[in-house]
């Protein structure tokens, strides 16, 4: 029987996993970071924590005898990608990218930045109340904002003190309708809304954010590392089916 590890993270990674443990002669190791707690389980074998690298995650596919590796990790997760990447060339296993296919503006529009540091300093000229809806992981691009109010939303309280002075955390988890949206936004007088793009099913909040006037600057995804991408379950399954 062959063998196949998903890196997860995601509701789309998840339905992915359960969609493809349901394959004949083939058994689906589903990965999580294990950051989150109470995140989106797939009807498959599961493992939990990092790997240590590019030499540990290398080890544990040699070690697990894994055949495949799909790479379902979010579209902002660039360090694990290409750790994922560099592992399976090293020792020489299929992969492919699972994607989101991001926003596009149409109806919506917004201002694009490359990176989490030219948003920061798109916001030096921007209003002084800012919905930062891009987790935890990377405020400290916006540490020197100082005259800036920030409201940080996230499914649970942060692991570590979080870089800014002037903020409110506000622990919910989504998705979210689009009515709610619009009443946060209003509710904390907001000027501007700084998302990440997802990509997937458009997110209420930027619906939202249009309606009320509220200007819109999104960071768009990273390019993934080099190699095979697909973008829906159906193409995956081909993938998996060419390798098998």
């Amino acid at each position: 029987m062959k063998r196949l590890l998903i890196l997860g993270g995601t509701g789309d990674a998840a339905k992915l996993a359960t969609r493809i443990n349901q394959l004949p002669q083939l058994e689906t190791i589903y990965s999580l970071a294990g950051r989150t707690q109470a995140p989106h389980i797939p009807l498959c074998k599961n493992r939990t924590g990092g790997f240590g690298g590019v030499s540990g995650l290398a080890e544990y596919l040699k070690s697990a005898k894994i055949n495949f590796v799909i790479d379902a990790t979010h579209p902002f997760a660039e360090a694990m990608a290409a750790s994922t990447a560099a592992a399976c060339i090293q020792t020489n296993i299929p992969r492919v990218k699972f994607c989101r296919m991001p926003w596009k503006p149409k109806v919506i529009n917004w201002i694009s930045v490359p990176n989490y540091s030219e948003a920061a300093k798109k916001l030096r000229a921007a209003g002084k109340r800012i919905f930062l809806s891009i987790g935890t992981k990377n405020l400290h691009y916006f540490s020197m904002l100082s005259d800036k109010w920030f409201l940080i939303r996230v499914i649970e309280n942060p692991a570590h003190p979080i870089p800014l002075t002037d903020c409110k955390i506000l622990l919910e988890r989504g998705p979210f309708e689009e009515i709610k949206e619009h009443t946060l936004l209003n509710n904390y007088h907001i000027d501007v809304l700084v998302s990440k793009n997802s990509g997937g099913e458009q997110a209420t909040k930027l619906r939202a954010a249009h309606n009320l006037g509220i200007p819109i600057l999104m960071i768009e995804q990273p390019l993934p590392p080099s190699g095979k991408t697909v973008y829906t379950i159906n193409e995956t399954l081909t993938w998996l089916s060419d390798q098998m």
